[in-house]
């Protein structure tokens, strides 16, 4: 019996009576296939090169500030059907020309900050920028590389790419101390119903979700005259899809549906700039200013006030700063509320910690966390000896020591534990989880996004929060110091959110819950899931090529 040749390694297969570009034209250049990419090969680009930076394009889109959220659930496709007919090195540099793109969308925002704040010339703050969008555009060219390892015309294909996604993502979540920073999970944190998966499987579920999607909308083009595979490559994903909405559904009028008490929690974003507010002679005005803001709340009777973080730039228990310690022991005793105070803790000698201090009604200290995950070059310089020409972004604030642990806090009065994650940790799922995990009943951010400026980077800074609320089931109080502050339910609705760079004090009512979420218990369990579907799927097709080889 004669059997179909089987495609070189390092590319994928193209479908019976399928014509190459070689064949056709003389040339060198194998055929993208036929759905209407070979238009591209009249572009000065080459198609499977195209196909990545459509790929980039569309990722870039479907997140903030553009939030063209359905454009994720494409945006793989145009890439993975480009795949058809590549090379290995091909992939790899379509799937890095894609990932400058996203990869642009994601940081372009950190050239601003470099410039502004880091005393760089804006060539020097443009390339290092680059760099770093170079370095997370490689995920990207290792995506596409890997899938010409697959089939795609195999059933599990579409599960390989979501395995192989979501994999990738897990790495960049750890590598080089992690920047997760707008997954592709993310595009979706205003799809309330398809959102709720991360409740059982965090960011990274949703990403798989995404991804399969993807996975079958490109299998299913490719071919799409097979209807047999055209059934199983668009009907399978599409079933996951309806199942994961209605579930999330389920959940959303469930968790809507609840009553219980409340907490009144105020918030105070003081719009500080970021110019003004390390600067020597702050140190009054900045106390002045949240008293000033604190006592707008005293008629609704708060049970917690959160300053955002830093507010107080200076040691908070110094002797030299008992005056301004003062001024926020008396604010406490007056509104006869607690205070969350962010400010600083150690000292110039010991080492300077991040943190946020619990103030109890009485003025007292009840208790502190501490930022435990820092911003690299942003509170420390890693490999200092390379990256001495940024110490200009610590130059004022110093450089910060890490904390040692994430504690749950207890509310003075009604003894309601609480967990607090600082500015730059909220993109880290695992922080929430492990104050989830620990009891928090509510959930608190503080940040400082007054070096991002205008640009989209305080949209997906909030956009990552709201996936926080929906994996650990708990509301998600935001005191941030030029916007955005709010309350995420811990649906994600978004209940309560300011604009950006306005001076404000408002209170939110808080529901504290105790119910764990399947995350929360078992974490990233879609990472080893994902590891062993991969596995899986090359075994699949490792015996396909097994059977299709002639003897």
């Amino acid at each position: 019996m004669a059997h179909a040749p089987e495609p070189a390694r390092g590319q994928l297969a193209a479908p019976p009576g399928a014509v190459t570009h070689r064949a056709r034209t003389g040339g060198h250049r194998p055929r993208l296939g036929a759905i209407g990419v070979h238009a591209w090969q009249r572009l000065p680009v080459p198609g499977w090169l195209w196909s990545g930076l459509v790929s980039g394009a569309l990722f870039w889109l479907s997140i903030p500030a553009c939030e063209w959220y359905l454009a994720a659930w494409v945006c793989l496709v145009p890439g993975l059907v480009g795949l058809r007919g590549c090379t290995g090195r091909q992939a790899w540099w379509a799937g890095l020309a894609g990932g400058v793109l996203a990869g642009i969308g994601r940081t372009y925002w950190i050239a601003y900050t470099l410039e502004r704040y880091g005393d760089l010339a804006k060539p020097t703050a443009v390339v290092t920028t680059a760099l770093l969008i170079v370095y997370l555009a490689t995920y990207w060219g290792a995506f596409f590389w890997l899938l010409t390892r697959f089939d795609s015309r195999r059933p599990l294909f579409p599960w390989a790419v979501a395995s192989a996604w979501v994999l990738l993502e897990w790495v960049q979540s750890w590598m080089i101390s992690g920047f997760p920073w707008q997954l592709l999970g993310y595009s979706q944190y205003r799809v309330l119903p398809v959102a709720q998966v991360a409740a059982a499987g965090g960011i990274f579920a949703l990403s798989f979700l995404i991804a399969l999607i993807n996975g079958g909308a490109a299998q299913a083009l490719l071919w799409r005259h097979d209807r047999r595979r055209l059934a199983t490559a668009a009907g399978v994903p599409l079933i996951v899809l309806a199942a994961t909405y209605a579930t999330g559904q389920t959940r959303l009028t469930r968790l809507e549906a609840e009553a219980g008490p409340e907490l009144t929690v105020g918030v105070l974003q003081g719009n500080v700039s970021q110019d003004e507010k390390w600067k020597a002679g702050r140190k009054a005005g900045s106390t002045l200013l949240y008293a000033s803001l604190a006592r707008q709340l005293a008629p609704h009777r708060p049970d917690l006030v959160v300053y955002p973080e830093t507010a107080m730039p200076f040691f908070f228990t110094d002797s030299i700063n008992a005056e301004h310690r003062a001024v926020v022991r008396d604010l406490a005793r007056e509104l006869g509320a607690p205070l969350l105070v962010g400010s600083l803790g150690g000292s110039w000698e010991e080492g300077i910690y991040n943190r946020a201090w619990l103030i109890d009604a009485q003025g007292e200290v009840a208790g502190s966390a501490d930022k435990v995950h820092l911003v690299p070059f942003g509170e420390y310089i890693p490999l200092i000896e390379v990256f001495r020409y940024l110490s200009g972004l610590t130059a004022e604030s110093g450089a910060f020591a890490p904390g040692h642990s994430h504690p749950v806090l207890r509310l003075p009065g009604p003894q309601t534990p609480f967990g607090v994650f600082i500015c730059y940790e909220s993109i880290f799922p695992e922080i929430s989880r492990e104050l989830a995990d620990g009891g928090a009943e509510v959930l608190i951010n503080t940040t400082n996004d007054a070096w991002f400026g205008q640009t989209a980077a305080p949209y997906q800074h909030f956009a990552m929060v709201v996936l926080r609320a929906i994996e650990t089931g708990r509301p998600v109080v935001r005191a941030a110091n030029t916007g955005i502050s709010g309350l995420v339910a811990p649906t994600g609705r978004i209940v309560h959110a300011t604009p950006l760079f306005t001076r404000e004090a408002f209170t939110v009512r808080v529901r504290p819950r105790t119910e764990p979420t399947f995350y929360t218990r078992w974490g990233n369990a879609i990472v080893p899931l994902s590891g062993l579907l991969l596995a899986v799927a090359a075994l699949d097709r490792w015996r396909s090529r097994r059977a299709t080889t002639p003897a």
